[in-house]
């Protein structure tokens, strides 16, 4: 599905997180949702990669958690690599030339497939990497959709970011009556919780470089739906 344009991928990744369930965490539903959409045998999410403060928010299976592990561990890999030049990184587990991640490469030699390593940076800051594992280099995504779609995942993550909770604090109550009719528009749309409604509304503000003000108008004047369910939506 990697022909898909931004805003269809955006409108699935909605109705895939809907569909997700509540029970599960939204950074889960949401590395589900890229694997749904851009393929991939399991994903994990981890924040600051290279920093003290990193964490592992979510590991689809056991292999990317293991992955992830490892990089954590060993200090090494293409996750790190990712997060530290924002560029997509990608390493063949079952090469055995030590390459640029000696430690890596013999940890991960048991393993076979590729290491997909997208570096989620909405707004041009890198906040953490979208680690996903494929049978091999020809199941691998667009890169540029990949990139989009991470960013899209990462924006919908951020809780304190410029877009998102400046825009709420400096806006004026106009503008946040409005943030909270088009999130209310959005749990009636995809009958998920507020905070999740909030996210998506963060997720396409960054990926259109757009704020949530604008967003929200857009989906108060049903220029902007996350659900093509006419019934789903209350009046």
């Amino acid at each position: 599905m990697s022909d898909l344009d931004p805003a269809t991928l955006l409108t699935r990744l909605a109705r895939l997180i809907a569909d997700g369930g509540s029970e599960h965490p939204l950074e889960t539903r949401l590395a589900r949702g890229y694997l749904t959409l851009l393929g991939g045998d399991g994903a994990a999410i981890t924040l600051s990669y290279t920093l003290a403060d990193r964490v592992t928010l979510t590991a689809t299976d056991d292999i990317a958690a293991r992955l992830e592990d490892l990089q954590d561990v060993l200090g090494e890999g293409p996750a790190p690599a990712a997060y530290t030049t924002g560029e997509i990184t990608v390493a063949d587990l079952g090469n055995s030339d030590p390459g640029q991640w000696p430690l890596f490469t013999e940890a991960a030699r048991g393993l076979t497939g590729v290491l997909y390593a997208v570096p989620m940076r909405p707004g041009g800051v890198v906040l953490g990497v979208l680690s996903v594992h494929y049978p091999s280099a020809s199941d691998l995504p667009n890169a540029e959709t990949a990139q989009f779609l991470a960013d899209a995942i990462g924006a919908a993550l951020v809780k304190d970011s410029p877009t998102s909770e400046s825009d709420w604090h400096h806006s004026s109550w106009a503008s946040r009556s409005q943030i909270h009719q088009a999130t209310g528009m959005v749990v009636a749309q995809l009958r998920i919780s507020p905070d999740d409604a909030l996210a998506l509304l963060r997720a396409h503000a960054f990926s259109h470089n757009q704020t949530l003000p604008e967003v929200a108008e857009q989906i108060l004047r049903r220029r902007l739906r996350f659900s093509d369910d006419p019934e789903s939506e209350t009046p």
